[in-house]
């Protein structure tokens, strides 16, 4: 039976016709995609600034709390925890599954429920944050600050700074121009 329809769908694929409708139906759905992400990053995000591009995908807790500068780019499947403000500064890149996260609980009060604990975070004009980074609270990324994927970063960050690993050190450091 498998057989006979991955033959079935082959075949059909194969009809000029065929291939040009579900292709359209492809580029369409994409598209709406797209434009659902606008229109609700739009409406959730008050403070942002021109051209910030975001992935119909990302979380946003508390989007209030989040500030954004000109020209931020934000890939898809972030997670962006705004309990205590998140600020972007311009020319900002998140790359895909990053996480931000403001807020963690305070465990050492004893017993359940924990109260939550949250820190801001401020993200510099230049930064570029890597795939599958994750961003704690009460974190600076200075200016042009480059946070290599997978990484955890739970200190602030000198601007000019490449930081890696987990929890994430420097590995480079670039002078500030002049």
């Amino acid at each position: 039976m498998k057989q006979c329809l991955l033959r079935l769908e082959y075949n059909l694929l194969r009809m000029a016709p065929i291939r040009l409708a579900v292709g359209t139906m492809i580029t369409f759905g994409f598209r709406l995609c797209w434009l659902w992400g606008r229109v609700r990053f739009g409406a959730l995000v008050k403070q942002r600034g021109i051209s910030c591009v975001c992935a119909p995908d990302v979380d946003l807790k508390y989007p209030q709390n989040i500030h954004l500068g000109d020209r931020v780019i934000i890939g898809s499947n972030v997670s962006l925890g705004a309990h205590s403000p998140i600020t972007m500064g311009d020319d900002v890149r998140i790359s895909r599954d990053v996480i931000i996260e403001t807020a963690g609980l305070n465990y050492s009060t004893g017993r359940p429920p924990y109260k939550h604990i949250s820190k801001p975070v401020t993200i510099e004009k230049g930064v570029w944050i890597g795939a599958r980074a994750i961003v704690l609270g009460g974190v600076t990324l200075g200016e042009n600050a480059v946070i290599a994927a997978g990484s955890v970063v739970s200190r602030s960050v000198p601007p000019g700074t490449t930081v890696a690993g987990i929890p994430a050190r420097s590995i480079r450091s670039k002078k500030p121009k002049e």
